[in-house]
């Protein structure tokens, strides 16, 4: 029955209902009572639509607002990605005529008050530099005081907080001085040890959730709870030889500069991305690797990496062309994270540390870089500039194929590349373009991480206009 006829019965209906009523007869076929019945009408049709979407709310598959599906994720103790920070190098100079050292973490600031920091302890000596390695993190700590003594006891620590969470560590003081007590999965392998759960709230908060003397012990009342917060702003950019001022007065006579360029950061899961991976949670829940599907938990812990590959011992005997005794339950890691090379170490430990495989052995594998060009010919249409011609060529490859490109594809195929042009709609038409491919535009193994040569290409591309002299982009 359509949505006419079930409106038409239910004015019949109502009209009937009208008619049964002595005083209201008179006005059962009056425009008032149509007006009335259309009213409820449209009152009901919008009741059962709030229904029908706090009904869809309830499930992870159709829920559209974040609140609820935050609330569904943490029903399932899914925990979403934390920002990342960007990366880079920065120059210090020491203008005293003294040795000076900067501890590490030491704290300095840009032009638009944005935090960095330095990563390592270093010395440099009286008018001399040194380039270290710093990140985009800002430390903070949050104090809280336990009022109760109760199991399960828990402790958010606000949404401005944990939007720019990157990591953190807890100490808790109960009297005898501050000790860091560890993360675990959901007191699983715990027994009255000083150790917290991680968990994601509803609210948009992170919190810990401390145990109930059975699994994980309870703060006693009183104690002094201290977590010490690494906060980033995550996607941020910043150029090189840009000057840094330090936070602390005492390091007069230092000067910080940004010696390269300061990115790869990456900004917490977003609302669709986290509801897809809350959804095939349950498959994972960080207990095995399911399947031997490493990417998920290196994406989940480093999401910094761009590109990886995750193998074992028959795709490396079939890269070597031969059977070595020494590649027997080794898994093997290639992954690449702009402006920082040791990406592949850190997850290695970290795997070693955090995923026990029994008699598996990890392998961290140098990313094999392969840069390859597109000569790209066509004619424009004569309502777009050369300017704006080469800013979109230019940000659709390197969208597509940059080097440092979160969401490049793997292999730079010809008709994807046809494809990709005809769309920025600059062209004539499609038979208008021509391009030439000249390297390697596809992986040949399993390390191998293809990307674009954009310089080359920009140089390269070649395009006009109908009838005119030929123009080149350089």
């Amino acid at each position: 029955m359509s949505n006419l006829d079930n409106k038409a019965e239910a004015r019949a209906s109502f009209t009937d209902i009208i008619r049964k009523k002595p005083v209201l007869e008179p006005l059962a076929d009056s425009q008032v009572m149509q007006g009335v019945n259309t009213f409820q009408n449209l009152a009901l049709e919008y009741a059962l639509h709030k229904l029908e979407r706090a009904r869809q709310e309830g499930y992870l598959s159709t829920a559209y607002n974040r609140s609820s599906i935050l609330a569904l994720a943490e029903d399932r103790q899914y925990i979403p990605r934390k920002a990342a920070p960007s990366r880079g190098q920065i120059r210090i100079r020491n203008k005293q005529n003294r040795d000076r050292s900067v501890m590490a973490y030491f704290p300095i600031v840009s032009e638009d008050q944005v935090y960095y920091m330095v990563n390592e302890s270093v010395r440099v000596a009286a008018g001399g530099e040194v380039v270290v390695d710093g990140c985009q993190v800002k430390r903070h700590e949050l104090s809280f005081v336990v009022e109760k003594e109760q199991p399960f006891l828990e402790f958010e620590f606000g949404r401005a907080i944990s939007v720019n969470l990157h990591k953190f560590r807890v100490f808790v003081d109960m009297g005898s001085g501050a000790e860091e007590w560890y993360p675990t999965n959901r007191f699983r392998n715990a027994r009255a040890d000083k150790v917290f759960d991680e968990f994601y709230s509803h609210t948009d908060q992170v919190g810990i959730r401390f145990g109930n003397n059975i699994f994980g012990l309870v703060p006693s009342k009183g104690a002094q709870i201290t977590v010490e917060l690494w906060l980033t702003e995550g996607d941020t950019k910043l150029m090189p030889n840009q000057p840094l001022t330090p936070v602390d007065d005492n390091a007069e006579d230092i000067e910080f500069e940004t010696a390269s360029v300061f990115t790869g950061g990456a900004a917490r899961e977003e609302t669709d991305e986290l509801r897809r991976n809350a959804l095939y949670y349950p498959l994972y829940d960080d207990n095995h690797v399911w399947d031997d599907d490493y990417l998920f938990f290196i994406k989940q812990h480093f999401p910094e990496v761009i590109w990886g590959n995750v193998w074992g011992e028959a795709e490396q005997e079939e890269m070597d062309g031969e059977l070595k005794l020494e590649n027997v339950n080794k898994i093997f890691l290639c992954v690449y994270a702009p402006d920082n090379p040791s990406i592949g170490s850190e997850i290695q430990a970290y795997m070693q540390k955090n995923i026990p495989q029994f008699n598996r052995r990890y392998h961290n594998v140098p990313v094999d870089e392969q840069a390859f060009t597109a000569k790209i010919t066509g004619k424009l249409l004569r309502s777009i500039t050369l300017t704006d011609a080469k800013k979109l060529i230019s940000d659709t490859l390197w969208n597509n194929y940059g080097k440092d490109a979160s969401r490049r594809k793997a292999k730079a195929l010809k008709r994807d590349l046809y494809r990709l042009m005809n769309g920025l709609n600059i062209f004539e038409s499609e038979d208008d373009i021509e391009i030439e491919i000249i390297g390697q535009s596809e992986p040949e193994n399993l390390k191998q991480m293809i990307y674009i040569d954009l310089d080359a290409t920009m140089s390269l591309l070649d395009v006009d206009y109908t009838n005119n002299a030929r123009l080149s982009i350089y």
